[in-house]
C-alpha cells in the first residue's frame, strides 16, 4: 500500500475465496424452506403480471418483500430457464432438481461477490489522508 498504509485487499480476497469455496462445497447439501419460498417467488414473478405479484395466494409463500426485491427475483427468473425451466412453473411446489438447487446457490454466490465488491470499494475510499502538506523549510 502507499505510504505505509496496510493493504486490506489480500485479506479480503482470502475471505472471499474461503467463503465462496465453502458455499461451493455445500451446493449439494440440504435446503431449507427458504429454498422453496424463493423458487415460488421466481415462478410468481416470471409468470404473473406485476399487478398480481402481491395478490397471488396459490402458494403458502406469498410475496411479502418490498418491490425492489420482487424486481430482483424477476431478474433472476429470466436466467432460471438456462438451468431448469420447470422451477418457474406455478404448480411445481416442492420442486428441487439438481439444476434448480445449483441455480439458487450460484445466484446467492454471485450476489455475495457483488457485496464483496462494494466492501472493497468502500474500504478503498476509507484510506486515511496523508495529513497536511508541509511547505517551506
Amino acid at each position: 500500500a502507499d505510504g505505509g498504509e496496510p493493504n486490506l485487499r489480500p485479506g479480503l480476497v482470502l475471505v472471499v475465496l474461503a467463503h465462496t469455496g465453502l458455499k461451493l462445497l455445500l451446493v449439494p447439501a440440504y435446503h431449507s424452506t427458504d429454498f422453496e419460498v424463493h423458487r415460488n417467488w421466481l415462478s410468481l414473478t416470471a409468470s404473473l403480471p406485476l399487478r398480481e405479484w402481491y395478490r397471488d395466494e396459490r402458494s403458502p409463500w406469498t410475496l411479502d418483500y418490498p418491490p425492489f426485491f420482487a424486481y430482483f427475483e424477476r431478474a433472476l427468473a429470466t436466467l432460471a430457464p438456462f438451468f431448469d425451466a420447470r422451477m418457474l412453473e406455478r404448480d411445481a411446489l416442492g420442486y428441487a432438481s439438481a439444476r434448480t438447487v445449483l441455480f439458487q446457490r450460484l445466484s446467492v454466490m454471485h450476489c455475495d461477490l457483488l457485496l464483496y465488491a462494494g466492501v472493497a470499494a468502500a474500504l478503498g475510499e476509507q484510506r486515511p489522508s496523508a495529513g497536511p502538506v508541509k511547505r517551506g523549510g
